[in-house]
């Protein structure tokens, strides 16, 4: 009878821990940002425009919302969260508002797009989409590496 009880003890402590090892995983998804009344956690403004509001995910899933891209990479310079902590950098494809990771991304920089805090860098998923963007407004084609130059 009480090798049953130190068993049953035994697996429910590998079931706790189990489900714990779970939990601290994370899921590298960004999360949805409240346009209108999120802060930008660089400048503190509201982020109000789903075109060009950005978000980082930490290894520890904590999320940072921003309200243009050239805010959340003044954040990661200044060392508000080092580049090395971050998981993923997400970007809303500038056609459909979804958020995606950047590095997979292709840059616009444009002063007729007039993004919130006048970075004025939209990204898009592909760069068809991109190249139709360029054909209205302008503009130079970035990368994501150039974002952090």
């Amino acid at each position: 009878m009480k090798s049953c009880k130190i068993l049953l003890l035994c697996l429910s402590s590998l079931m706790l821990l189990m489900f714990g090892l779970q939990a601290c995983q994370g899921n590298n998804e960004p999360k949805p940002i409240k346009y209108g009344s999120d802060q930008c956690a660089y400048c503190k403004m509201t982020v109000s425009d789903p075109r060009f509001g950005t978000q980082l995910l930490t290894k520890k899933g904590r999320a940072y919302n921003f309200d243009d891209v050239q805010c959340m990479v003044a954040f990661v310079k200044e060392n508000q969260v080092k580049k090395e902590d971050v998981a993923v950098f997400f970007l809303p494809d500038y056609s459909t508002n979804k958020l995606l990771p950047a590095e997979k991304m292709f840059y616009l920089k444009s002063e007729k797009l007039k993004s919130p805090m006048r970075g004025d860098i939209a990204a898009f998923s592909n760069s068809a989409d991109l190249e139709k963007t360029k054909a209205s407004v302008g503009g130079t084609t970035m990368t994501w590496d150039d974002l952090w130059k």
